[in-house]
């Protein structure tokens, strides 16, 4: 645990780089400002993660790197910490933290950068000696373990700011959304890579036996990137969608209101998956290259879709199969129907409170 003489009157946690991770930090977020009631506490992250994390309830206070090591060193410096908490595992996280002044600096020593480090927790590691895998949520809930903070709230939690509540309320009012029928989004997409994404096709035909089946109404989500693959969802349906978010201008800040207002998410492994459950809306999340005990998030209204596949999971980007019979079987092997089933035992359910 990390001794001090004082309470920290100035602390700097850099959150993770990855939009789900941000998510799955904010136990961690949590945690700290329940243990420092008194400090102010200093947000640094990426423009994703710090999109997603505005507005939230633990501090006002945010960094936002935008690539400019200089100028985030002067950043760091103007404020003054006292204890810098690194959720990233880079060097570039430990020499900024080290640079920019923070007298303690607390982290993982990976990546070289144990010298740069204060207070230093070693990696869990197998019998073997290699990195072991273990659930994200839980490793970065480790950092406020050794400061003495109560861990044992593991619930993740997003908030909303107006001005996206009133666009989404807008955008389902103008496409004349009916209060009587579930909301479903789908999110297609994966910024990871292809390994990670289930067929526009597939995901089509989930939708139109949802909208049959259950009087769906289906919400397309699409970061800037992957509206190619929302469109391919679109046009791949015999129904049409209510909205397809990548042809509004669909933004991090927006998609978060949406998932607060629906019913229900299909969605491959990333980071929007998380979105759900911090709101806690049930969500079918569908895993192909990559291990989902690393995102183990302990929420009981998500359901895990896969199969066992000899070469899975890879944990690459794209399928390193050539096209043929075994190309991206972790995905191909995966039926609408088994989609289907899943979802439909979610909406069963009802929505939560």
């Amino acid at each position: 645990m990390l001794a001090v003489e004082a309470e920290p009157r100035r602390i700097v946690v850099f959150v993770p780089n990855w939009v789900g991770d941000a998510v799955m930090f904010t136990p961690t977020l949590r945690a700290i400002r329940a243990r420092f009631r008194d400090s102010q506490i200093t947000l640094f992250a990426r423009p994703a993660p710090a999109a997603v994390l505005t507005p939230n309830p633990w501090t006002g206070n945010m960094i936002v790197d935008r690539g400019g090591f200089i100028a985030n060193v002067r950043w760091l410096r103007r404020g003054r910490f006292e204890l810098a908490v690194l959720g990233p595992n880079s060097f570039r996280s430990g020499l900024l933290a080290r640079l920019g002044g923070a007298a303690r600096r607390l982290g993982y020593s990976r990546g070289g950068r144990g010298a740069l480090l204060t207070d230093k927790l070693d990696p869990p590691r197998d019998t073997g000696g290699t990195f072991a895998v273990v659930p994200a949520l839980d490793y970065y809930l480790r950092l406020a373990e050794h400061l003495g903070c109560d861990v044992a709230d593991k619930r993740m939690e997003l908030a909303v700011a107006d001005a996206d509540a009133a666009r989404a309320d807008s955008l389902l009012s103008q496409a004349q959304a009916d209060t009587g029928r579930p909301i479903v989004i789908l999110n297609p997409g994966a910024s990871f890579g292809s390994s990670k994404m289930y067929p526009a096709e597939r995901f089509a035909r989930v939708a139109d036996a949802l909208i049959e089946r259950r009087g769906a109404q289906i919400v397309i989500s699409a970061a800037p990137a992957e509206r190619p693959v929302a469109n391919a969802v679109q046009e791949a349906m015999s129904r049409s969608p209510l909205i397809n978010l990548g042809r509004v201008g669909n933004t991090l800040g927006l998609l978060k209101a949406m998932v607060r207002r629906s019913d229900l998410m299909i969605t491959n492994d990333t980071g929007p998956r998380h979105f759900a459950a911090a709101f806690n809306v049930p969500v079918v999340a569908i895993f192909g290259a990559t291990d989902p005990e690393r995102t183990t998030i302990y929420y009981d209204r998500e359901r895990i879709v896969r199969v066992d596949v000899p070469c899975g999971p890879c944990q690459r980007k794209q399928c390193p199969l050539p096209p043929g019979p075994r190309h991206h079987q972790c995905m191909l092997k995966i039926p609408p129907e088994m989609v289907l089933a899943a979802t439909e035992a979610l909406l069963g359910q009802g929505r939560a409170s």
